[in-house]
């Protein structure tokens, strides 16, 4: 649990050595390089949509869950959008690098991060919400849903506003990491 603890805490800082490493092995090609663009931003937009439906909460690096368990939008289907958000965001960063061991490192650093994290916040989300927590872990899969919704039973947030300012640093580093990557493949 302890593991689980520090890697929530540490979690926008743990994808730094993936990307030094990415720095020095990358090796894009025109194909890698919009392919993995085309994954990463699939993965932002996912997580801006989550974002919409969970709000700034997403943000904390305490143990605050916000004073409502979040069931609707993207927490209808899966109970960790913005982890599946993120891993969609490193898969695609490392597809644009064209380095092979690298996709299958940052899938398995990425499978052991989350899977402590989601333990770990597991614990404090009974402790607060209880059997509805327990009723919702029942019922809805962490990482993969039982089924795709329809479009129109697709749930739609009022305002992205909010969550376009909460993802601001996400996005600005995502537009350097893809910028760097491309000015050290002209090496």
């Amino acid at each position: 649990m302890e593991i689980g603890h520090r890697l929530f805490q540490y979690r926008d800082y743990t994808p730094i050595p993936l990307i030094v490493l990415m720095w020095f092995a990358a090796e894009p090609t025109v194909l890698s390089a919009t392919v993995g663009t085309l994954i990463t931003v699939f993965g932002e937009l996912f997580r801006i949509y989550s974002v919409a439906f969970i709000g700034t909460v997403s943000r904390t690096r305490s143990n605050s869950t916000g004073a409502n368990l979040i069931t609707e939008g993207p927490f209808a289907f899966v109970r960790n959008p913005l982890y599946i958000g993120n891993f969609i965001i490193c898969f695609g960063i490392a597809v644009f690098s064209c380095t092979g061991w690298l996709v299958v490192l940052t899938v398995g650093l990425f499978a052991f991060q989350y899977y402590c994290i989601v333990k770990y916040e597991e614990t404090i989300l009974v402790e607060k919400f209880g059997e509805e927590y327990e009723t919702y872990l029942r019922t809805v899969p962490a990482w993969l849903p039982k089924h795709l919704p329809s479009l129109d039973s697709i749930q739609w947030p009022t305002n992205f506003a909010p969550s376009l300012r909460s993802e601001s640093r996400t996005l600005l580093a995502i537009a350097l990491m893809l910028f760097s990557l491309i000015l050290l493949s002209h090496r």
